[in-house]
């Protein structure tokens, strides 16, 4: 009984991965396809969209349009409007808050998160704890004045986690990219690809 176990739990790992990826997939797919097709709708009412459109259509057009957008921000006119925006939301009270996190967000899992951050280990004072964490800052405005350093520490199985001011004497960095701690910390630090186990 114990080995039919094993083998079912096998079958469980390998198809609900699958499963759950698919659906997330094909659920953002229909978000994203559903919004670009009432963008369709609302700025050209009498296009007849309902005649042409095909499933997946919507996705594609958001690929295309974001693929195109990527191009404008190699010009300077473009990059100046785009700062002109960011200023404009940054000083908009509520739409900041909303706007600056999700920036700095997909910043992390971006190009620049090397910008956003430095991969570090945060031992605690006093123990022989080491926490995974990244540096966010090494002259936050939180604690102007003193030496301290900012780390974000994420948190498992989530989206989020503290930021704690530290002494920069605690904080080590590691040969680690942002978006490698990002991954380590969502899943707890289990990993399928490598083992440390000895039989």
């Amino acid at each position: 009984m114990k080995k039919q176990l094993g083998i079912f739990l096998a079958g469980v790992m390998v198809v609900v991965p699958l499963i759950v990826t698919v659906w997330v997939i094909l659920w953002v797919g229909g978000a994203i396809d559903g919004l670009v097709k009432s963008s369709v709708k609302a700025v050209s009412p009498k296009s007849g969209v309902e005649d042409w459109w095909f499933s997946g259509l919507g996705v594609i057009l958001a690929i295309v349009g974001i693929y195109f957008i990527g191009l404008l921000t190699r010009l300077w006119g473009f990059r100046w409007m785009l700062g002109l925006i960011d200023r404009i939301f940054s000083r908009l009270p509520g739409v900041k808050s909303i706007y600056e996190s999700v920036r700095d967000i997909l910043s992390l899992f971006g190009g620049d998160a090397s910008k956003t951050g430095q991969a570090v280990r945060y031992r605690v004072p006093g123990t022989e704890i080491d926490l995974l964490g990244i540096r966010t800052s090494t002259n936050p405005v939180a604690t102007e004045g003193s030496d301290k350093v900012a780390v974000y520490l994420p948190m498992s199985y989530m989206i989020g986690g503290p930021t704690v001011y530290v002494d920069p004497e605690s904080v080590e960095p590691i040969d680690m990219s942002v978006e490698e701690v990002m991954k380590v910390a969502a899943i707890a630090g289990a990993s399928t690809g490598k083992t440390t186990d000895k039989k």
